[in-house]
């Protein structure tokens, strides 16, 4: 068995670091999302990893690791705001919103469809290659979802899951787009995207709730979106530029199984009968994504 012939260890090892570290931000912005409203979770998240990739690229420019300066092109500039419209400010919004309905362990599952929709937009939009396991893997994913998103009494899509979807729809269109301008420093583009989200949903958040005086728990929002934002972003730049679009959402998909994981003892939440199938089924998906070869039709 062969997973991903002839791709470089370094680059699929980062991915699947950032995978752990984006999906572990679901059961720990959990926590504070009965103090923090949804929108304002979400600009201190970017907020946060603004502080941490901007502090990064100015310790950088002190040292002999500095890229070389490079100018974005027309079509980088497209791309960069499509990226961070998509994946940094609409998709953590809805994730954020979503998450308030969705006990931790089921939405942290949910970040599985990232890698599918990654994967299945990368073929139908940009022009990658996807064969059998990649649909076999879709059709296991949508039915661990639609799973997940049942609420006994209340039917289907009550629970925000089918808001947690939505952001990874918002989150596969980001990669794609993010993958186009890889060639890129990922430390300056991840502070662009952040800051610029960051920017709008906090602004955002101040006319929606006003002013939050819950300053401990800001500060530890912050620290959540440093890592799992800001760190995973840049690791996420550095796999997208070695491996592509669809292979790196599909080794990122790792990540939320670390996360269901830790939100079991974290929230204190029980494991059920949907979760155990539907991790099941996720793991049927994600295991056809990882053998995924381009020669597959």
């Amino acid at each position: 068995m062969h997973y991903f012939p002839g791709m470089d260890k370094g680059p699929v090892l980062l991915v699947l670091v950032a995978g752990t570290l984006f999906g572990l931000c679901v059961p720990f912005s959990k926590v504070l999302i009965g103090d923090i409203e949804p929108v304002m979770m979400a600009g201190l998240l970017y907020a946060g990893a603004t502080v941490f990739t901007g502090t990064l690229f100015v310790l950088r420019r002190r040292t002999s690791l500095r890229p070389k300066p490079s100018k974005l092109a027309r079509s980088d500039v497209l791309n960069l705001m499509g990226s961070t419209l998509f994946g940094a400010i609409i998709a953590p919004i809805l994730l954020m919103v979503g998450l308030k309905w969705t006990a931790g362990s089921d939405a942290s599952l949910l970040l599985n469809l990232e890698g599918v929709m990654t994967a299945v937009i990368a073929v139908a939009f940009f022009h990658d290659k996807g064969g059998y396991r990649l649909w076999l893997a879709l059709a296991a994913m949508t039915i661990a979802s639609t799973v997940l998103s049942y609420t006994p009494g209340g039917g289907f899509g009550g629970s925000g899951a089918i808001l947690i979807v939505l952001s990874m729809l918002c989150w596969g269109i980001d990669n794609n787009l993010m993958q186009k301008i890889s060639h890129l420093d990922p430390v300056k583009l991840s502070t662009i995207r952040s800051g610029i989200a960051a920017t709008f949903s906090l602004t955002l958040a101040f006319i929606l709730y006003g002013g939050q005086d819950l300053v401990v728990a800001m500060v530890f929002a912050m620290i959540i979106g440093a890592i799992s934002y800001g760190f995973s972003n840049v690791l996420f730049f550095f796999g997208l530029r070695h491996l592509g679009a669809s292979r790196t959402g599909t080794l990122f998909s790792v990540g939320p199984y670390a996360a269901a994981m830790a939100a079991i003892p974290l929230l204190g939440e029980s494991v059920t009968a949907k979760l155990v199938i539907a991790g099941l089924l996720m793991a049927a998906g994600t295991l056809l994504l990882i053998k995924e070869r381009p020669a597959d039709d």
